[in-house]
């Protein structure tokens, strides 16, 4: 009995939000079809992919970079924009709609991610983000083969 698979497309929602995985690599633990991927480098594939989705970021978007960073309200609201904790709670309470943060706020996030994890893509993320992300909602997609390059 073959253990291993790969599947076309799989749908993940582990992080809170709908992650598309192209070709993803799944094996059988305990009679249950599971993603079998290194997580460090599969969450910073995520982040990198909300650097530069071409819409706004979700409130569960947000929660999960505050997180993934390790930052707690105060100090993400301080960090980006220097808004109130409680406006970060707004934001997170968006859950898979877009939030109502203003853009330059919103750039400045994305920034800070390509900044931590892979700062030669700054450059390229700035003159992309320059243009204002369009008001509808899109899905996040990774392709394991990209996960092996990096």
């Amino acid at each position: 009995m073959n253990d291993k698979k790969n599947q076309k497309i799989y749908s993940d929602n582990g992080f809170g939000f709908a992650v598309q995985i192209y070709n993803a690599p799944l094996k059988k633990v305990r009679g249950q079809w599971v993603l079998d991927l290194n997580f460090e480098k599969y969450e910073k594939a995520v982040l990198i992919a909300l650097s530069l989705k071409p819409t706004k970021l979700t409130g569960n978007e947000i929660k999960f970079i505050r997180n993934h960073f390790e930052l707690n309200l105060k100090s993400f609201g301080k960090r980006f924009g220097d808004v109130a904790h409680s406006a970060v709670i707004k934001w997170e309470r968006f859950d898979d709609k877009p939030t109502n943060m203003n853009w330059a706020c919103e750039k400045d996030i994305r920034l800070f991610i390509v900044n931590e994890l892979k700062p030669r893509l700054l450059r390229v993320a700035y003159t992309n983000l320059e243009k204002v992300a369009p008001s509808k909602l899109s899905k996040i997609s990774i392709d394991t083969n990209d996960l092996l390059a990096a």
